[in-house]
């Protein structure tokens, strides 16, 4: 661009984007938001309009597109979702001639999201900060949601731990000074220089308005403090308007809470299933909630499971105490569905973006309360009993008497506020009431004057009112007329009657707009002096919604309370996989048992084919273990749960190509957190192990992973196709075998989905293929060679002259081994170094491979 030539208008935009060059800069001209240069360019490609260009007839035309500025909502939205910042900069107001003055006003990012439209309803939208000490270790972990306040801060010293509360709150934007605590797959926003502890303290005592952090608790947490500081910042200088809403601090300690890591998340299909989408995910089952924060909520119980077995048995009793009564139930529900999403609401009205419409659904939300609270009245479990549900009648009556029963989307459209608010106002809009028959009027009036019976009374934005005259009377026009547009076959004129009563009919709509936007603001302000005690019943209100939703999926599904226990022992009497029963026909899914004594059991191997049910009997346990901690009933009919710890799975492999891993790469990083994180009030569930290598060194390494988790006396359950694995139950008292039962009656073969104990000596592999639909002429085949390997022959065809192993692990009787039986013959408490060592030589001569 030549800067000799620029536009005052293009250097003001300059000047702005150069303090802004990370975002995508909406610049606001008139009714739209325009776009220049390479941000034209890229928007333009994102939001599929078209790209235009300033100054055509130059020799390097300024690229440019726009958007609609009351629609620009929407394609804000889509330059999120592409990952993208946008800085959205407002025109104000003219003082005389020259360039309307112009200022960023927010910088959206996909953390810092406001607009209702632009927010997923059922989840939450975190802002995260990083930070690590530079000795020592420890992590910060902040986050907050700016549409609900909620903000929250932790603690932790190991890296696989950070790791996993990063992947368990599944923020939308993590800020931080370094690029490597950003783990992979989440939008990172890196920040400039040092953080310092005592301005972050500085930060967050201006405003908490506290003398110190201790107050926050965050004492003797330095890290903590200054991630929750980064926060706050951030969203100083990108989204201050929203601060108002940020009221509280919670630090929260992760040891009372089941760590969840992303592995079991997605294995687990707890928020989403393994093709994406939350249908066929434990969330979509759980959540029978009828408000949106209220499915954000059970969200928040979902992926921090307690630990504590008297705050689960809190919830559990609640449950209980709901479920009993479907009367009861019933009530509660169909007043909660009346109540909207107050939190986001009260985000709005504290950060000064609320609308009208709001304002009538948080009286309609606090309207329900006292039925509600009448609902309750009675019951005994703590937590229903200890809800804060304050009606806040005061507000509520004070929206009422101020509002219309249904107001506009905006403020500024007139018919907000309700007659006899104010009388100013009533008198305006009497005004503008009879202004149409003050035109009939003053119209009928002309004609009579005049004589032209066409003649007639017109507006538009240009020219205001006017009267308007077909060319054929134009010599009937009386000399007071002032002509102002001249048409095809009419001419237009203005009176000053005219022009006076217009300016008095427009000062009255100015007026009124004024004057509701005043009384409004008054409103608001009265709304937010009752923030906390507002944000303390909608927090009880949340609460109830997911207690209830829980007492309303047990009566569904057949659910029953779980007991909870502090050893590490399971019992599960006709446990079901909550997800998969509900893809199945009614009484088709077939429930088994699990007994883990917490005395006696390490690991439990379970054997079987393909299809036959292993990863879903295992995968419910774990499910049912979540569901347990969370405070909900589970699918079982009778359930004993010793609390976890965390879980651990693997479960299947992708190649993780692009950062250069392959299936056993990747099977082996995941066996390794296990193996190196483990504790015995963990469980572990382990879908096949090492069958991305060859055969013998993926049983090797199998076998050797189960014992070290016998050793490390974690609660582990173990699928594998490698049956001679199961002779580690001879070997190690604390593991068990078990099997899927299949029936080969009748030359066929049934999958039976049933748990059994012991192991089982066959794969069904080729079973499974023709299931599958391999041709028949390869199943032969298949059968024929898997014949020959079972006979031990010494030919497979004529392709092979050696004998085949058929174990790795086989063991053979002293009568079949003559050197077994030597060895098994010696004395070794009385065998010298020595002598082993000659029996060694002699032992390889009879091989034939001495010397």
């Amino acid at each position: 661009m030549d800067a000799g030539k620029i536009t005052p208008m293009m250097e003001q935009y300059l000047k702005i984007k150069a303090a802004y060059q990370d975002t995508i800069l909406f610049y606001r001209m008139g009714d739209f938001y325009e776009m220049f240069c390479d941000d034209a360019v890229e928007a333009s490609r994102i939001l599929g309009i078209a790209l235009t260009t300033r100054d055509k007839g130059k020799a390097n035309p300024v690229p440019m597109c726009g958007v609609p500025y009351h629609s620009a909502s929407g394609y804000i939205a889509k330059l999120i979702k592409a990952r993208k910042r946008v800085a959205v900069c407002e025109q104000g107001e003219v003082n005389g001639k020259g360039l309307v003055p112009r200022e960023v006003v927010e910088v959206i990012t996909p953390g810092l999201i406001t607009e209702d439209n632009q927010l997923e309803r059922e989840k939450a939208n975190y802002l995260m900060a990083v930070c690590k000490e530079e000795r020592g270790g420890a992590y910060g972990l902040a986050f907050v949601d700016i549409s609900t306040g909620d903000f929250r801060v932790t603690e932790l010293r190991a890296y696989a731990d950070f790791e996993s509360e990063v992947a368990r709150v599944d923020p939308s934007e993590i800020i931080a000074l370094q690029e490597t605590l950003v783990p992979d797959g989440f939008y990172g926003t890196l920040l400039e220089g040092m953080f310092r502890l005592e301005k972050a303290q500085e930060i967050l005592c201006t405003h908490f308005r506290t003398i110190g952090i201790e107050g926050l608790g965050l004492s003797g947490h330095h890290m903590a403090t200054c991630a929750a500081a980064m926060v706050l910042r951030y969203v100083q200088e990108k989204q201050k308007g929203a601060l108002p809403n940020i009221i509280a601090l919670r630090f929260y300690n992760p040891g009372r809470y089941m760590i969840l890591g992303a592995n079991t998340k997605r294995n687990l299909e707890l928020f989403a299933s393994i093709t994406g989408g939350v249908s066929g995910s434990l969330y979509h089952v759980l959540n029978q909630t009828v408000t949106s924060m209220g499915s954000r909520r059970l969200a928040d119980w979902m992926a921090f499971p307690l630990m504590e077995i008297v705050e689960i048995d809190a919830r559990l009793d609640a449950v209980e105490e709901l479920k009993e009564s479907m009367s009861l139930l019933n009530g509660i529900r169909k007043h909660l569905k009346e109540v909207y999403d107050l939190e986001r609401i009260l985000g709005r009205i504290s950060s000064d973006r609320a609308t009208p419409r709001d304002m009538i659904a948080l009286a309609q939300g606090l309207e329900q309360v006292p039925e509600i609270k009448g609902l309750l009245a009675g019951l005994t479990s703590r937590m229903l009993a200890e809800l804060s549900l304050d009606p806040l009648i005061p507000v509520a009556q004070r929206i009422r008497e101020t509002l219309v029963p249904d107001p506009p989307h905006r403020l500024g459209e007139g018919n907000v506020i309700a007659n006899g608010v104010n009388t100013e106002l009533d008198e305006l809009r009497n005004i503008r009431r009879d202004s149409r028959k003050w035109i009939a009027e003053n119209e009928a009036s002309e004609r009579k004057n005049t004589g032209i019976n066409s003649l007639k009374i017109g507006y538009n934005k240009v020219f205001g009112y006017y009267i308007e005259v077909t060319k054929t009377h134009a010599a009937r026009v009386p000399e007071r007329y002032i002509r102002k547009q001249t048409l095809v076959n009419a001419e237009r004129y203005i009176t000053p009657e005219l022009k006076e009563y217009e300016a008095k009919l427009l000062g009255a709509q100015d007026a009124i707009f004024e004057i509701e936007a005043r009384i409004f603001r008054e409103l608001r302000a009265h709304v937010v002096s009752y923030t906390v005690d507002l944000k303390r019943t909608t927090d009880a209100l949340i609460t109830l919604d997911v207690l209830a939703a829980l007492a309303w999926v047990a009566l569904q599904n057949d659910y029953t309370r779980p007991q909870m226990m502090k050893d590490r022992g399971i019992e599960i009497r006709g446990g079901r996989h909550p997800v998969v029963e509900k893809v199945l026909k009614p009484g088709e899914f077939v429930p088994n048992d699990c007994r883990f004594d917490p005395e006696a059991d390490t690991l439990h191997i379970v054997t079987g084919p393909n299809m036959a049910g292993k990863s879903t009997y295992m995968r419910q346990i774990a499910l049912i273990t979540i569901m347990a901690q969370m405070g909900s009933f589970v699918s079982a009919r009778q359930a004993r749960v010793g609390v976890a710890d965390r879980i651990f799975t693997r479960i299947g492999a992708l190649d993780n190509l692009s950062a250069g891993q392959s299936t056993f790469l990747v099977e082996m990083n995941e066996t390794a957190n296990i193996l190196n994180n483990a504790t015995e009030q963990s469980l572990v569930v382990l879908d096949e192990i090492g069958r991305g290598t060859s055969t013998y060194d993926g049983m090797s390494l199998a076998w050797a992973v189960a014992e070290y988790l016998d050793q490390r006396k974690a609660r582990t359950f173990f699928a594998t196709h490698y049956h001679e694995l199961a002779d580690l139950a001879r070997r190690h008292k604390g593991i068990k075998n078990f099997h899927m039962a299949v029936d080969e009656s009748d030359h066929e073969v049934v999958f039976l989905r049933e748990v059994r104990r012991g192991a089982i000596g066959k794969s069904y592999g080729i079973h499974v293929a023709k299931l599958a639909g391999i041709p028949e002429e390869v199943i032969q085949n298949a059968r024929f060679i898997l014949a020959s390997i079972g006979r031990k022959a010494k030919t497979v065809g004529s392709r092979s002259e050696a004998p085949l192993q058929t174990s790795l692990f086989e063991t053979r009787t002293s009568a079949d081994t003559p050197m077994l039986k030597e060895i098994g013959q010696l004395d070794l408490s009385r065998t010298t170094p020595i002598d082993a060592l000659n029996l060694l030589y002699a032992l390889q001569a009879k091989m034939g491979k001495s010397g």
